[in-house]
């Protein structure tokens, strides 16, 4: 299989940052000169983005209910470069309301509990919102805040 086949089948399916399409092509046995020479020509083609590729997981993993620690996470973990991170954050970051994201999230289990506006939380939900939103990454401060209001 050439080269151009395999980085093109691997795009297919949904972008992919630099990182990956460098570690699936080495995978596949492709020389490092010719994967450092088709990374170039895809870049210039705009086929592969990081700076991009960050802003469309932003929208993506938040419209997930993600907090950002864990998206920033994840985004690293795809080998996109801290400045290309930094700056697609700062342009998103405009939108962003990581605290209101949280009760959203929150008011999902209070549903499911039963729960409505106005009525008591019980402790037990209370651990159980904590854990969800721990879990989707979001920073203790604003677990804090959104348990604290609850409790109030």
């Amino acid at each position: 299989m050439h080269i151009n086949d395999a980085a093109l089948r691997y795009l297919s399916s949904r972008s992919r940052t630099v990182f990956e399409m460098k570690k699936q092509l080495s995978q596949k046995g492709f020389a490092e000169e010719e994967i450092n020479s088709l990374i170039s020509e895809f870049k210039d083609c705009g086929y592969l983005d990081d700076l991009r590729y960050c802003q469309e997981y932003f929208h993506y993993a938040f419209g997930k209910g993600k907090g950002k620690r864990l998206v920033l996470n994840e985004l690293r973990e795809k080998g996109v470069d801290q400045a290309d991170i930094d700056i697609a954050f700062e342009e998103y970051d405009l939108e962003v309301d990581e605290v209101g994201r949280a009760r959203e999230e929150a008011a999902k289990v209070l549903r499911m509990a039963g729960i409505e506006d106005g009525q008591p939380v019980p402790e037990k939900i209370i651990g159980r919102i904590a854990r969800k939103l721990q879990s989707k990454g979001y920073s203790s401060d604003t677990i804090y805040s959104i348990i604290g209001d609850m409790r109030r």
